[in-house]
């Protein structure tokens, strides 16, 4: 039997009316902890932007304790780049839970800094982060293999912290129902794990250029379909599947509940825009703390709180 309310994805919203708009109960902070980044890969967010650059920690923990006071904010994910490259992680990690009103503090990391590094994976525990998620679409960054050496250490120093998969796809990269399966069976030693098709970057507020030769490795929303209603049609022969097709304002997500809960991230026709347009009716569902350590509405300078 699956909590769904233990995944923050499946809970329900409720929005109550600020200054800003209607904030949900459920809304979440991102923190970009930093820009940098070992890769460049053609679908991030953050590809066209400083490398060199990290958050200042004292000024970003000014201001989300302000956040979380008005608008009672109660989890933050912690984002790059890649942010196990920012100098103080583990103070970051630290401040935020103890010094901020979060509740719950994750972290969302391409893993390659975790392989054979126990005594980082040991540091971000200690210093309270209660989940970690490991972006592992192919075996470009790091291994199967050093993929489930990373889980078992983060177990061994922190048994109950949520370890997430994140898998995207694209063309040539588990795109086809045989190879996507196959991934899946692969990573079901995890605790949950989540696959995602990918947007244009210009769709989502930050990256207004794309690059159109590694663009055309997006699928079309059409294929995209077609394989996610396979791997449905495959699982609902022996799982009651769990639909929330409005989460967080504009994704939907379907959970099929094995024993490695896989959360498919739906995000097709989204319309991000709604959430950052200039009116107080529009719904909030997250927020951002931007690299240089101001809180805003989007990925951009264009509305900081």
């Amino acid at each position: 039997m699956i909590n769904t309310n233990s995944l923050e994805i499946f809970r329900s919203n409720v929005y109550n009316k600020y200054d800003i708009g209607y904030v949900s109960n459920n809304a979440y902070l991102s923190v970009v902890a930093t820009n940098k980044c070992q890769k460049n890969c053609f679908y991030c967010i953050n590809s066209d932007t400083d490398k060199q650059s990290e958050i200042p920690i004292e000024k970003s923990i000014k201001n989300i304790r302000h956040l979380v006071r008005k608008y009672k904010v109660k989890e933050a994910i912690i984002l790059g780049g890649e942010p196990t490259l920012h100098s103080r992680i583990g103070r970051l990690i630290y401040d935020l839970k103890n010094n901020t009103g979060l509740e719950t503090v994750r972290i969302t990391t391409n893993g390659i800094k975790l392989k054979n590094n126990e005594s980082l994976i040991k540091e971000m525990i200690m210093s309270g982060i209660d989940g970690i998620n490991i972006s592992f679409h192919n075996e470009e960054f790091i291994k199967l293999s050093e993929l489930k050496w990373i889980y078992k250490t983060i177990k061994k120093y922190g048994n109950s912290i949520k370890v997430r998969i994140n898998m995207n796809i694209w063309r040539g990269n588990n795109d086809t129902f045989k190879t996507l399966l196959e991934r899946i069976k692969s990573l079901s030693f995890a605790d949950e794990m989540r696959i995602s098709n990918l947007i244009y970057k210009d769709n989502f507020s930050v990256n207004t250029t794309n690059n159109k030769e590694k663009d055309n490795l997006i699928l079309s929303d059409e294929e995209y379909i077609n394989l996610f209603k396979k791997l449905i049609e495959h699982y609902s022969k022996k799982y009651t599947l769990i639909n929330n097709d409005k989460t967080l304002g504009f994704v939907r997500y379907i959970l099929i509940p094995t024993p490695t809960p896989i959360i498919i991230n739906w995000n097709i026709n989204s319309d991000v825009s709604k959430q950052v347009c200039e009116n107080n009716n529009r719904e909030i569902n997250t927020f951002k703390c931007l690299v240089n350590g101001e809180v805003s509405l989007s990925w951009n300078t264009n509305h900081v709180i």
